[in-house]
C-alpha cells in the first residue's frame, strides 16, 4: 500500500480560503475536515483546534498582505508605489475573489465584541500594512519625492482606512471601475 502524502501548507491554504469565504463563525469543524481530508484526531494533531487553525489562517493571510506591500518598500515614486499596491490587492485577482473582501478586515468586523483576541490578532496583521505605507511616505519625504508638509503617519492612516473601506465595498459588490476611481481620486493627495 502506498503511503498517503499530506501537504500541510496546501491544507492550510485551502482552509484559509474556506474561512475567507465563510468567516470563522460560519465555518464548521466538519467543513474543515472535508476541506483537508483529515480525520478529527489528525486535524487536532496537525493544527490544533478550530481557533488555533484560524489563527494560523490569519497569519498566512497576513503574509499575503505583506507580499502586496512590496511596491511600498521600493523607495521609488510614492504615487506609483501606492497605485501598484492597490493593483495587487484589488485588481490582479478575479472578481469572485475580490468580492470576498479581506479575511483580516472581515475578522475584525466579525469578531469585535465576540472574541476580541481574534479581532486584535487580525488588526495587528493589518497594522503591518499601515506601517509599510508610513515607511514609504517617510522615505519619499526624506528623498524629496513628497512635499515636507505631508505627514507620513496621517497619509498611512488615510490609505489604510481607504483600503479597509474598499475591501468592504468590494464585498458589497462595488464595481471594479468604481474601485479604480476611488484609488485614482485618493492618489491625488500625493501630488
Amino acid at each position: 500500500m502506498r503511503p498517503v502524502t499530506f501537504d500541510k501548507q496546501k491544507a492550510l491554504a485551502n482552509v484559509t480560503h474556506l474561512f475567507w469565504q465563510q468567516g470563522y463563525e460560519g465555518t464548521s469543524v466538519q467543513q474543515i475536515l472535508d476541506c483537508t481530508g483529515l480525520s478529527r484526531s489528525s486535524l487536532y494533531a496537525t493544527f490544533g483546534d478550530k481557533r488555533a487553525l484560524f489563527i494560523q489562517s490569519l497569519a498566512q493571510f497576513g503574509q499575503m498582505s505583506q507580499a502586496a506591500c512590496m511596491p511600498l518598500k521600493n523607495r521609488g515614486n510614492p504615487r506609483e508605489a501606492v497605485r501598484q499596491f492597490f493593483e495587487l490587492v484589488f485588481f490582479v485577482m478575479p472578481e469572485q475573489q475580490r468580492r470576498l473582501g479581506c479575511l483580516l478586515v472581515n475578522t475584525v468586523l466579525e469578531q469585535s465584541g465576540l472574541d476580541d483576541e481574534l479581532a486584535r490578532f487580525a488588526s495587528e496583521q493589518l497594522q503591518t500594512v499601515e506601517q509599510a505605507f508610513e515607511q514609504c511616505f517617510e522615505h519619499a519625504v526624506a528623498e524629496g519625492r513628497l512635499e515636507p508638509d505631508k505627514d507620513p503617519r496621517l497619509l498611512a492612516a488615510f490609505f489604510m482606512t481607504l483600503t479597509r473601506g474598499m475591501r468592504v465595498a468590494a464585498r458589497e459588490g462595488q464595481s471594479e471601475a468604481m474601485l479604480r476611481s476611488m484609488v485614482a481620486t485618493a492618489l491625488n493627495i500625493l501630488d
